[in-house]
């Protein structure tokens, strides 16, 4: 049942944002506010038949056809042979991450000394993006903010780690429902090992259980990211999966 709730989340969430396209037992997402690679895939509709090679190379065209990068995120127990098919349609081998939720009985906050950790306003969102872009190895002079803006008018809730007012560290969650995904969180390099993470962390969680959510998941980079979560209370339930072609 956990499962299926966070997927129902992953389903709808990006909806909101995209273009919608259906090819067989596939739901393909095309973000319209952003090109970014990262934002625009497909994932499987839960409880349908198992898709085909044609159906996968049907859903490579769509992605060429609109000028994006082929690229999937889906739940791995939901969906546990289309990793040798994605594969077989020459996908590189999915990325495992570790999908990790906290309650309220299991979250153990952290906080920091070092910064004051908010909710960003408007007027912070560039220089808070541009960090963002920076974390995540992208380039800061071209992120105008234009795009996180859009997210919090949306209803996302974004918070970060200020430090002589400026952002050092930041992540968000989007509510659907009770049901939220702590993501992005990220911290300038030279602020790293500091406790920002997991001081955002916690005040996304705070937020999130104070909207009334009761499902609060993230998908950890890999096993040492999610061992930091795991400090502040969430437990793994399984293993979300992506990938992405280099081009098309």
């Amino acid at each position: 049942m956990l499962l299926n709730s966070i997927d129902d989340y992953l389903a709808a969430a990006p909806a909101r944002a995209c273009d919608v396209e259906r090819i067989g037992p596939y739901q393909l997402y095309f973000r319209r506010d952003s090109d970014m690679p990262e934002i625009s895939y497909a994932r499987p509709v839960r409880g349908e038949r198992e898709g085909t090679l044609e159906e996968i190379m049907a859903m490579r065209a769509a992605f060429v056809a609109r000028g994006r990068r082929s690229r999937w995120e889906y739940l791995e127990e939901l969906n546990p042979k289309l990793a040798a098919q994605l594969i077989a349609a020459g996908f590189p081998a999915p990325t495992p991450r570790p999908l990790q939720v906290v309650t309220r009985e299991s979250f153990r906050p952290e906080t920091s000394a070092l910064a004051e950790v908010r909710p960003i306003s408007l007027d912070e969102v560039q220089p808070t993006d541009a960090m963002l872009a920076a974390a995540f190895g992208g380039n800061p002079a071209e992120a105008d903010g234009s795009f996180l803006r859009g997210l919090l008018e949306s209803g996302t809730c974004a918070i970060a780690a200020f430090v002589d007012g400026k952002p050092v560290a930041a992540g968000l969650h989007s509510p659907v429902g009770v049901t939220t995904e702590v993501a992005g969180v990220a911290t300038a390099p030279e602020w790293r090992r500091k406790g920002l993470a997991g001081a955002v962390t916690s005040a996304l969680v705070t937020d999130a259980f104070a909207r009334g959510c009761t499902c609060i998941f993230l998908s950890a980079g890999d096993e040492s990211v999610a061992r930091v979560y795991g400090r502040l209370g969430f437990v793994r339930v399984g293993t979300a999966l992506d990938t992405i072609l280099p081009t098309d």
